[in-house]
């Protein structure tokens, strides 16, 4: 889809540079233009033909300037090594220009005069019409990819402003979510079970609990947390939800150091553990097996088994979904999700060394 601003430059801005390439011309040398054809009854046709040369000229520099530009983005953006693109993209114009403005005068020559013999004033004009010209494609250049930066920080702008939208919501569903009733019913049941049988173990599960809150209100503000303090998270969170499940919940996390310090969207292991618990069977029959490791790929590998439950109650909008939003707009990929009947696997991309 052609942008408006390339809509317009094609229909005003490029006419405009062509008109101006003729007045410089003609200004900086007024008496190139009192020897025929322009002096006479019919001078208004050379004029005529130079303008419309002029403006031939800079919508052609100006088309192959939006393509090289398109080609260079694609091939090397300006983010990836930008002293060689600039270098790169000064020569190709420039190049294009001398093509192009040689390529002019060379038609005007064949249509007006095929056998004329260029004087020495002839050249200079040449010669001027060739500088004026690469300044103008240049100029022209310029205003394209002053056009091309001022887009792009226009979306990053935006964008930004999504993520910071979106994060406050996903902050607050987080929150809603682990401060649900059910959530929070559900444990103090297990821990009124448990001062009674341990008041020892009863500590730890209060420990655990009270992490978790204080996870939450802590990292709210955050959009990326290491995974070291999530692995934290997790471990405190599926400490309640084993002395919920007892041996109906089997757990394995194997995690090297070298990734724990890299970067993941805070309450996201939680919400896929909340998820693994909520849409399957966990009982000692058919225990809940949730294992998390990395692969070579640089991803944290969440698996866990598949027993689904006939009725789910329904949810409080955070979830898988929650989590692929929020790492497109952080790095424009979705984590990958593999069900197979038999487990289900998300491979979370992990941020940053």
């Amino acid at each position: 889809m052609v942008s408006p601003f390339r809509k317009w430059f094609r229909w005003v801005g490029t006419p405009i540079m062509g008109l101006l390439i003729y007045l410089i011309v003609y200004y900086v040398d007024p008496r190139s233009f009192e020897v025929p054809p322009y002096v006479g009854p019919n001078a208004w046709k050379a004029h005529c033909f130079d303008i419309f040369s002029c403006l031939i000229g800079a919508y052609i520099l100006s088309e192959l300037s939006l393509w090289g530009n398109d080609q260079l983005n694609r091939i090397l953006p300006w983010e990836d090594r930008p002293l060689l693109r600039f270098v790169l993209q000064l020569l190709t114009l420039v190049v294009d220009s001398v093509v192009v403005i040689g390529g002019i005068v060379w038609v005007i020559t064949l249509i007006e005069e095929p056998n004329y013999h260029y004087t020495e004033g002839d050249w200079l004009s040449i010669r001027q019409t060739f500088a004026f010209g690469s300044l103008m494609a240049l100029f022209i250049n310029a205003i394209q990819t002053g056009e091309y930066f001022f887009t792009r920080w226009r979306t990053s702008m935006l964008e930004a402003e999504r993520l910071k939208r979106e994060s406050v919501e996903a902050r607050f569903e987080a929150l809603k979510g682990q401060l649900d009733p059910h959530f929070l019913f559900n444990n103090l049941n297990t821990l009124s079970y448990i001062v009674e049988e341990n008041p020892r173990r009863a500590v730890a599960f209060i420990e655990n609990l009270s992490l978790v809150y204080r996870y939450v209100l802590q990292n709210r503000d955050k959009t990326l947390v290491p995974l070291r303090d999530e692995l934290k998270l997790a471990e405190a969170y599926l400490f309640l939800l084993k002395n919920r499940f007892e041996e109906g919940l089997q757990v394995t996390i194997d995690v090297p150091d070298c990734d724990r310090d890299r970067l993941i969207p805070p309450m996201t292991l939680q919400l896929l553990l909340e998820n693994a618990v909520k849409h399957n069977v966990v009982n000692e029959q058919h225990p809940l097996q949730i294992t998390l490791t990395c692969n070579e790929a640089g991803e944290l590998v969440v698996q866990n088994s598949l027993h689904r439950r006939q009725h789910v109650e329904a949810g409080t909008g955070i979830g898988l979904q929650n989590i692929r939003h929020r790492y497109e707009l952080l790095i424009n990929k979705q984590p990958d999700v593999v069900e197979n009947g038999q487990s289900f696997t998300v491979r979370l991309p992990l941020i940053g060394t």
